[in-house]
This record gives C-alpha cells, structure tokens and sequence, in this order.
C-alpha cells in the first residue's frame, strides 16, 4: 500500500495508520483518508480558522482528529 500512495504522491510524505506519542511528522492514513472520501461525496476544502475540521485544506501531522466527520462536515453532505 505504501508503494501506491507514493506513486501519486510527489512531495513524498510519511504515512502512518497508529498514530502515537513518538509519532514524528507522519500523517494519519485514515484521517487522510476520509478527508479525500469527503471530496468524492462532494464536499470542498476549506480555511480558516477551522484547522482541526476534517475538510480543512491542510492536514495536521500525528493528528488523528480527522477519521470522524464533525457537525460542519455532516451538514454540508446534507446540503449536497
């Protein structure tokens, strides 16, 4: 698996699925995940001051708040 996310990946970033206290710089592969399952439902980035929203444009290293989709996230799949 990690052979086909590199494939599409040109910065070459870390993934991890146990994100835990010695966690240097990875990113959370379910959290990742959901996020991309949010844009083939339809939903769009967004900024701000909503950093730790799953839809948020950039991800958080050794963050696993993403894997759950939060009340904003829910109403705007809702809407769609």
């Amino acid at each position: 698996m990690r052979q086909r996310l590199r494939a599409g990946n040109t910065t070459d970033y870390d993934f991890t699925n146990k994100v835990t206290s010695s966690c240097s710089n990875k990113f959370d592969i379910r959290s990742v995940g959901t996020h991309e399952a949010g844009h083939i439902f339809g939903l769009k980035d967004i900024a701000g001051a909503h950093e730790n929203r799953t839809m948020h444009e950039n991800s958080n290293r050794c963050s696993t708040q993403a894997r759950t989709l939060g009340k904003g996230d829910v109403l705007g799949l809702r809407s769609i």
